[in-house]
């Protein structure tokens, strides 16, 4: 029993002291923490997956604190990123999609190298750390990892089993080829689904893909790779003739036209389309989400395109390093990139998300646990990113004025679907408007 009289009061202003003490070391230790800014653009279920990963970070680097700063999407993100750096406030790490890389690169003054950064804090790292199509997208002419891979993805074929099912149809009948995608197009058709198939990304998947998985280079110069000096290539015979192909397709009532970005989406997992073309990395929502069973297939070729399949190329974004900041700040998104390249914690992301494993030794660690023997859609687009050795023509591509030119390529598409061009004048004119682009972005950067 404490006496309050002599001791027990004495004993009190001990705990009492305790008390404030260990206050105020945490509180100390919370002001020593190193802040973090990380520009991205994952809203909805991608932001909590990403919550979720910085949660983990913390709890083993305490030292460290992530401010997740969600900018909106891609586009508005890298507007943000040009007129914070150009003001002297920039964050730390911004990521940028596929089709920025150009401009990334362009701007060596306001990046770090990835690799230097990374081996400087005593993570060595090359593009050969990860898969080929992966590393090899966002290295330098000279083979330097510029910025990290980190949400990449390929697209697939999404199919509707019920659909098919009341059809008649199997997964042996899941279609290889486009002029597969046709006959069994019809066979849906006939038995009364509304809508065979469908894509998302028309730009991205019909045209940028399409020439990587026949390995018909959409550009001049490597695809971009080789120089900035550019030319578009891709109102070429085997281009005009798919885009022609879908055109014909949709007046037969087997391919419906969902629009620009994503927004074809909801016309399969609404049960209308038996099958869509769509990111990898959608498959994580998809397979959740919708109230039939799923498969996911090989993105459909030419088989009269010699060589073809190749491989795909990778869409998503990759983790930027912005100079401007402490050398403390840069060991902690060393130590965060580390982290996220870690087998455990790439397996965790692909199994939330459906993006892809980046290095071998992720894909070998998911392999080794079993999940792509009891996830088989995850295994598809690692599949087709690895399919063949990379060409100069499906390493990826890498043009200035990307973001642009994706848009003038939905516009021509748009107007191919809505019956106001044919294919090869909606592809030559789109072509002709690229190279505006292109030649301005060179004569920017000479």
């Amino acid at each position: 029993m404490i006496d309050s009289r002599n001791g027990g009061a004495l004993t009190m202003k001990r705990v009492c002291f305790g008390l404030l003490l260990a206050l105020g070391l945490f509180q100390g230790a919370l002001a020593q923490r190193v802040t973090i800014h990380f520009w991205n653009a994952m809203g909805g279920s991608l932001a909590t997956t990403l919550n979720g990963l910085i949660a983990q970070f913390e709890q083993q680097y305490p030292q460290y604190h992530i401010v997740n700063d969600y900018k909106g999407d891609y586009p508005t993100l890298l507007t943000s990123l040009v007129a914070a750096y150009r003001a002297g406030h920039p964050p730390a790490i911004a990521q940028v999609y596929e089709i920025g890389t150009a401009l990334m690169m362009s701007e060596r003054q306001a990046i770090v190298p990835v690799q230097t950064l990374m081996t400087q804090a005593g993570y060595p790292l090359t593009p050969n750390t990860f898969l080929p199509a992966i590393g090899y997208y966002y290295a330098s002419r000279q083979g330097q990892l510029m910025s990290l891979p980190f949400n990449s993805s390929s697209p697939v074929m999404y199919v509707n089993r019920a659909e098919f099912k009341r059809a008649g149809l199997t997964l042996a009948d899941i279609p290889r080829t486009w002029p597969e995608v046709k006959s069994i197009g019809l066979r849906l058709q006939a038995a009364g689904v509304h809508c065979a198939i469908t894509t998302a990304w028309p730009a991205w998947i019909q045209l940028e893909e399409l020439s990587a998985w026949h390995n018909v280079p959409y550009a001049s110069a490597d695809n971009g790779f080789a120089s900035f000096d550019v030319k578009a290539l891709y109102d070429n015979p085997m281009v005009i003739h798919h885009v022609a192909f879908l055109a014909q397709l949709e007046r037969q009532h087997l391919f419906e036209y969902g629009g620009q970005g994503d927004s074809a989406e909801s016309l399969f997992t609404s049960g209308q389309c038996a099958m869509m073309l769509e990111s990898s990395g959608a498959r994580g929502g998809i397979e959740h989400n919708v109230g039939f069973p799923v498969s996911v297939a090989m993105m459909p070729y030419w088989p009269n395109v010699k060589g073809a399949p190749q491989n795909t190329i990778i869409g998503g974004a990759s983790l930027w390093v912005v100079r401007g900041q402490s050398k403390a700040v840069y060991q902690g998104v060393a130590t965060f990139f580390h982290f996220l390249l870690e087998p455990k914690t790439q397996l965790e992301f692909q199994r939330q998300t459906g993006y892809l494993p980046l290095t071998h030794a992720g894909f070998a660690y998911a392999k080794k646990l079993g999940y792509y023997r009891d996830t088989p859609g995850a295994i598809v687009a690692v599949r087709e990113l690895t399919n063949k050795a990379p060409t100069a023509y499906s390493r990826g591509i890498r043009l200035g004025n990307f973001p642009q030119i994706r848009v003038v390529n939905n516009t021509a598409l748009e107007s191919v679907f809505s019956g106001q061009a044919t294919a090869a004048q909606a592809l030559h004119r789109a072509a002709r408007q690229a190279d505006v682009l292109l030649n301005r972005f060179s004569e920017m950067t000479q």
